[in-house]
């Protein structure tokens, strides 16, 4: 038995570091919280408890006019670019 290895206790994480990233872009995109579970088989909690998680890393996801959940460099840049 190696006693240099850490024990492993409790029960391995549902989503990785990717999914949860993932997760945020969505929820930035609009997808609702519950597909967002259902996509990743997951309860609606999980995904919340990620996103609360994420916000204290990334900050709010910004509102924008029309409803738009989504972050303002998301949007398509056309008027800033010159030929």
């Amino acid at each position: 038995m190696n006693m240099d290895a850490p024990l492993k206790r409790g029960r391995p994480p549902t989503l990785t570091v990717r999914d949860e990233f993932e997760i945020w872009q969505n929820r930035e995109a609009g997808v609702p919280v519950k597909d967002c579970a259902k996509y990743f088989n997951v309860s609606p909690a999980t995904v919340l408890r990620v996103m609360a998680k994420l916000r204290k890393k990334l900050g709010r996801i910004e509102k924008l006019p029309n409803g738009q959940r989504a972050r303002s460099y998301l949007q398509r840049r056309e008027n800033n670019q010159q030929f």
